[in-house]
């Protein structure tokens, strides 16, 4: 299976139909939420920025599927691996609001 694009997340997120509360109420479309959008719009991104030039810190290969996955997915094995996820984090709070 290939890599999601920010667009095939989005969509999957939706798909999923969650039931989620806030300060005790139903929130109907989390997705849109002022409050949940900007922290939904920072893991979008990492799709998004996983083919770009900074690919190297968005995307790991994982033993699992033998293939490409967005670094938030990996399981680290390495000092490598946890190195590059703090650089993504790093570069990711530089990126986004």
């Amino acid at each position: 299976m290939a890599r999601k694009t920010g667009a095939q997340y989005e969509e999957s997120i939706r798909a999923l139909n969650m039931k989620v509360y806030m300060f005790g109420e139903r929130i109907e479309k989390p997705l849109d939420h002022p409050i949940l959008r900007p922290s939904f719009n920072s893991v979008k991104a990492t799709y998004e920025f996983a083919d770009s030039k900074s690919k190297d810190l968005f995307v790991a290969n994982s033993p699992f599927i033998d293939g490409e996955v967005n670094r938030f997915n990996h399981i680290h094995e390495s000092t490598d691996d946890l190195v590059k996820k703090v650089t993504m984090q790093r570069f990711m709070g530089q990126k986004t609001v």
